[in-house]
């Protein structure tokens, strides 16, 4: 496809050209050098906001600029990595209640069986 439209504007779900990695790439982790793929996500403004007051917590405390996309990226990551089962799911808030979950450690007091 060349990324054009049936209305002749660029079609932003068009397949993008993947680039080389280069030293441009250098200092970003695993799930940011491998080849990615443009997706476009709709967030809340609550959720743009905590995202953006969590890469600028990190760079205050490392010095290091992070972007959005690696935090989603990772926050996939993480999810992926944890076990999961939407076969009994009665709802679409069903399912996002469980994706939460599947981030919340025990608190302390629990761990210890307080």
């Amino acid at each position: 496809m060349s990324g054009i439209n049936r209305f002749g504007k660029s079609d932003l779900f068009a397949p993008t050209t993947r680039k080389p990695l280069d030293s441009a790439n250098k200092g970003n982790t695993a799930s940011e050098v491998s080849e990615v793929e443009k997706v476009m996500v709709m967030l809340t403004s609550r959720q743009l906001n905590a995202l953006d007051q969590i890469c600028l917590e990190i760079r205050q405390a490392t010095g290091i600029k992070v972007k959005r996309s690696l935090l989603i990226r990772s926050l996939i990551d993480g999810f992926l990595q944890t076990p999961h089962n939407f076969s009994d799911a009665r709802s679409l808030a069903d399912i996002s209640s469980r994706i939460s979950k599947a981030f919340r450690f025990p608190s302390k007091a629990a761990s210890r069986g307080a």
